[in-house]
């Protein structure tokens, strides 16, 4: 028996970072969106162990996010068999859309299935909080208010269906340990633009939507990598409605009611020289 999930990316619409707390931690306040672009993860039963396959190159496999589910799963509820996982990567990794946390989360409700093991929604956001921040709202998916350090979690009203979303990826990567290491600390947390966005998702409002976009690691990732705001500018010019950084990046991402817009935007990216050599990836999608 094999069981197959969609693993899908997410962006976030607004990111504010609050402030650091005593901890070390930060306490951050976002809406986060699931997008159709996915990655596709089979699983089946093996005799023992975890033996991950992947149709591109990613982090060594005890590293990896879908593995440390498994591994967590088999442990916790004392599975005897082991897991053979296979990941079809189209979600560029280390992008800011997280699909590692997708992959893992992707990975605990496979298991689920597999081995019978009968765990409810709640029980699975529990045990994805120990894997990674991200992985909780992976198993709510859809449009989600994250609060806290990342770990409280609630699906809120869904965004309009026909949004198209462009993503654009330059060559590179930023780990999210670099983007909390580099905040502009005299800038953040003073826009606070998620609870505005949570009501103007509840409104339905495209064009609200894409003013209250936000993200406070903007401010120092600019500094040291000017071709994302390229890259976001273009996008504007081309007629996004607006356009953000996702994450801790470096994925820019254009929002717009048309698809035949996103898909010129899509296009002028891919057909200039300037940014043709300077991204990685760039595709089309949409909300779900």
């Amino acid at each position: 028996m094999e069981i197959i999930q969609k693993a899908y990316a997410k962006i976030n619409l607004s990111l504010d970072i609050i402030k650091r707390i005593s901890s070390g931690y930060h306490k951050i306040e976002f809406v986060i969106q699931e997008l159709e672009l996915h990655d596709i993860i089979k699983i089946k039963k093996i005799e023992k162990g975890i033996k991950l396959n992947c149709n591109t190159n990613i982090c060594p496999a005890n590293e990896n996010l879908a593995y440390k589910a498994a591994e967590l799963l088999i442990k916790k509820f004392k599975i005897n068999n082991g897991v053979e996982i296979t990941i079809e990567k189209n979600i560029p990794i280390a992008s800011g859309l997280g699909g590692g946390s997708s992959d893992a989360a992707a990975t605990l409700k496979g298991m689920n299935k597999l081995f019978n093991l009968n765990l409810s929604e709640e029980e699975l956001i529990e045990i994805s909080g120990d894997i990674g921040m991200d992985v909780p709202f992976f198993i709510l998916g859809s449009t989600v208010h994250v609060t806290g350090r990342g770990e409280n979690v609630k699906r809120i009203e869904t965004m309009p269906n026909n949004i198209y979303f462009v993503l654009a990826k330059p060559k590179f990567s930023i780990s999210t340990e670099y983007a909390y290491n580099n905040i502009d600390y005299e800038k953040t947390g003073k826009q606070l633009k998620t609870a505005e966005m949570i009501n103007t998702i509840m409104e339905k409002d495209i064009k609200k939507i894409a003013e209250n976009m936000h993200n406070d690691f903007e401010y120092s990732t600019f500094r040291e990598y000017p071709i994302i705001n390229e890259i976001k500018q273009k996008m504007i010019e081309n007629k996004a409605l607006n356009a953000l950084m996702s994450g801790s990046g470096p994925t820019v991402f254009g929002i717009t009611k048309e698809k035949a817009v996103a898909e010129n935007i899509c296009n002028s990216l891919k057909e200039d020289p300037y940014f043709k050599k300077n991204i990685e990836f760039v595709c089309v999608t949409q909300t779900r």
